[in-house]
């Protein structure tokens, strides 16, 4: 089985999918790592092809990877991956794969929008000091409603990520019953 965690960038997808992967004993792949470690720096690969290039190659990569892992892995998706504005043909391809692929989780610390927007964009700006926070509260926002309709299973919780990944291992059992 594949189980691919989805949605925005700091929400602990790396961190929760490690822990989830461990506990499943099944291999963990997080495809901002790989981006890094197979093609380049992300941020140094958008600032000199731009940002819809970058998708496209980081779709190229997932598709690479998706196909040499033939089960028991948990994939860490890059957070544009199924939603992006300029990409529907891609994100739908994307949306079509994990449905036909495995599970895919949706990770959100709160199922309020507001107490989930400061949590994401206060972890966000904290680590990316460049970031303009009305740009990325916007972005969460518009994008909100968008993820909240994706995943076979939803978790909400800004608990330890242990406990996160607990949850997730539970409602795995419980959609394969």
């Amino acid at each position: 089985m594949k189980v691919f965690i989805i949605w925005p960038w700091w929400v602990g997808k790396s961190t929760c999918g490690s822990i989830l992967a461990s506990l499943l004993n099944y291999t963990f792949i997080d495809l901002d790592i790989e981006f890094c470690e197979n093609i380049w720096n992300i941020w140094e690969f958008i600032k000199e092809y731009w940002y819809e290039k970058y998708c496209f190659k980081n779709s190229e990569l997932f598709y690479k990877l998706l196909s040499q892992k033939q089960n028991n892995c948990v994939f860490s998706l890059s957070s544009w991956f199924l939603i992006h504005e300029n990409l529907n043909e891609l994100t739908s391809k994307h949306k079509q794969t994990l449905k036909d692929q495995g599970i895919s989780i949706l990770l959100l610390p709160s199922k309020s929008i507001e107490i989930s927007k400061n949590i994401v964009v206060k972890r966000q700006l904290s680590r990316w000091l460049w970031l303009n926070e009305k740009r990325e509260t916007e972005k969460f926002i518009k994008r909100y409603p968008l993820y909240k309709e994706l995943g076979n299973i939803q978790i909400f919780s800004y608990e330890s990520p242990e406990i996160i990944a607990n949850k997730m291992k539970n409602e795995i059992k419980i959609l394969q019953y």
